[in-house]
């Protein structure tokens, strides 16, 4: 079922990218390069506002969060997204937000959809030698959101309402989650008065290159060699002699040709040339625990790791994945070994603060935790995986009024993540503070793009007792923003609907 999900999402790759005001300046551009890009104005942007983007894209992801596909991590989540940012930054589309996440994907994918959700297969970033190559892709679906290649699609299709396209969504998402083959999903998009999944892959070669233009310049901007990108799809094309069933999904959904490698290399020759910043330490770390974590234990994990020992010594990354996998299995005190060391060796790296507390904690130190956590929280403060991991330690060791308090501080000051904010509901709840429960559980449908359950859990939190004067007037005035909301919606679809 997994295999149809993605199979599904990544076509919706090829249509995808959100509403966004004018495209701005994204760094030096050749004439003869900026001039076989389109004029992004016109009525692309005014046929569906950008809330009503964010919402599907919302719902999207709240979609693929109940089935479990999202890999909700903090350490890799906030390793994407402070990549996806340096390079989302060139683009200086202030009024846009961007956000990254991996999903629990063997296959070599990665898409970007509405309101700027772009996701990456963990099967792709395994499959990436250097973060180089694993931020040319993350560029290149950056550069479909900014390029709103979803918006002109629309525009084409001129009687798609908001709601035919949130059916289009929800038949493509429905249809994979009930395992229905592709025929049925064609059927189901095409009852939903949307774009026919085929039609949609057939348009893309245009696009595929305007995104391949864009995400170039993100890459330079960002100090990345932007040649990587033109290299990394490159290599990955030298299987397409292989059945079709072999071939990277990431080359099905978007078509490497030779024209198009040659107008990438050419276009990365263009750049200025800059000194390309060194690789992160955090890449190497992440891929490893990207590898542990979506590894199933029938897969013999462990054995990986006993395998490479066997041939040479583990790399320090290696080591870090191999400490997780023995958390995981009981052995705890060996992994405290571990994480001590290359905590010693890289003091830069909060994962390796993060992976040292949890172990502790995991082989009966709790006091040893939550002081390597108290310290840790002053060297980075604010660092969201670190505060979320000292937190479930707090709760843990049952002190959820202290988590509480680390979690609110953290959500008013840093945007939060959805698994971020039901923790801090959790918190709430156990620290027996009913109303901030409520509403943090409010965020986090509002997260999800669930106004209705949102409305009721924000009515539960005004009628919570014990509420101070400030919470009471916090809770009335996010109610009253999402009725306002609510109202919006429902006046739309009257109006689709005639």
């Amino acid at each position: 079922m997994r295999r149809i999900l993605a199979a599904a999402l990544g076509c919706l790759l090829t249509i995808s990218a959100g509403w966004s005001a004018e495209l701005g300046p994204i760094g030096p551009v050749a004439p003869s390069l900026a001039s076989d890009l389109p004029d992004l104005g016109g009525p692309a942007t005014a046929m569906i506002n950008k809330f009503d983007e964010m919402q599907i894209g919302r719902m999207e992801m709240n979609e693929l969060r109940d089935q479990n596909v999202i890999l909700e991590d903090a350490e890799v989540t906030d390793y994407l997204q402070q990549l996806g940012s340096r390079l989302s930054s060139q683009a200086r589309a202030d009024d846009r937000t961007f956000t990254y996440m991996a999903l629990r994907e063997p296959i070599i994918n990665a898409f970007a959809t509405f309101g700027g959700f772009i996701c990456i297969n963990s099967g792709l970033i395994l499959v990436t030698d250097n973060e180089a190559e694993l931020a040319s892709v993350m560029a290149h679906e950056t550069g479909h959101v900014v390029q709103r290649h979803m918006a002109r699609a629309v525009a084409a299709e001129s009687r798609m309402s908001l709601a035919s396209t949130a059916a289009l969504l929800a038949a493509i998402l429905l249809g994979a989650a009930s395992g229905a083959g592709g025929q049925a999903i064609e059927g189901a998009v095409a009852m939903s008065q949307g774009i026919a999944l085929q039609q949609s892959i057939n348009f893309t070669r245009g696009q595929e290159i305007e995104a391949d233009a864009v995400g170039i310049q993100l890459l330079a901007g960002a100090g990345f060699d932007p040649r990587e990108m033109a290299v990394f799809f490159e290599s990955l094309a030298r299987v397409e002699g292989l059945a079709e069933g072999e071939i990277p999904a990431l080359l099905q959904d978007h078509p490497v040709t030779s024209e198009r490698i040659a107008t990438s290399r050419a276009r990365a020759a263009q750049m200025p040339r800059a000194t390309p910043q060194p690789e992160s330490v955090s890449y190497a770390f992440i891929k490893e625990r990207v590898r542990v974590l979506v590894t199933p234990p029938e897969a013999r994990p462990a054995q990986y790791y006993a395998t490479l020992r066997d041939h040479r010594p583990l790399t320090p990354a290696e080591r870090y994945g191999e400490a997780l996998l023995q958390v995981q299995n009981g052995e705890a005190a060996a992994a405290v070994r571990t994480f001590s060391e290359l905590q010693a060796r890289y003091p830069q790296l909060t994962m390796l603060y993060s992976a040292l507390g949890q172990a502790l904690q995991a082989s009966g130190q709790t006091e040893a935790a939550l002081a390597l956590f108290e310290r840790s929280s002053r060297l980075f403060p604010r660092n969201v995986p670190l505060t979320v991991r000292y937190a479930e330690t707090l709760m843990q060791a049952g002190r959820p009024t202290q988590a509480h308090e680390l979690l609110l501080d953290l959500f008013n000051n840093v945007d939060p993540t959805p698994p971020q904010i039901r923790l801090t509901a959790l918190a709430a709840s156990a620290a027996g503070d009913a109303g901030d429960a409520y509403y943090y559980m409010a965020q986090y449908d509002l997260a999800g793009g669930n106004l209705p359950l949102a409305n009721q859990q924000l009515e539960l939190a005004l009628a919570s007792p014990n509420l101070s004067t400030i919470q009471r007037a916090r809770f009335r005035a996010q109610l009253e923003e999402v009725r306002g909301w609510l109202r919006e919606q429902q006046a739309q679809h009257r109006t689709a609907s005639r």
